[in-house]
């Protein structure tokens, strides 16, 4: 479990990254805001492709489910 919590920690730290490079661009050229948006439409987008290819390959969805229902509903 401490190899996930590291990886988490470090996805998080990343994401966070990437919110403050998003608004400081956007604060810089409020234009960009459409191509900001579409960034991260397509990296949420590959995630949840890549979250559910994986939950299929190890017949998971269970933890699938119960995965999303946090995503969602933060429970």
């Amino acid at each position: 479990m401490d190899d996930i919590k590291k990886e988490f920690q470090k996805a998080v730290d990343a994401l966070k990254y990437a919110i403050e490079l998003s608004f400081k661009e956007y604060k810089k050229d409020p234009s960009k805001k459409d191509q900001i948006v579409a960034l991260w439409q397509n990296t949420i987008g590959e995630f949840l492709q890549y979250f559910s290819k994986i939950s299929e390959k190890y017949n998971a969805k269970d933890l699938y489910k119960a995965i999303t229902k946090v995503m969602i509903f933060g429970k």
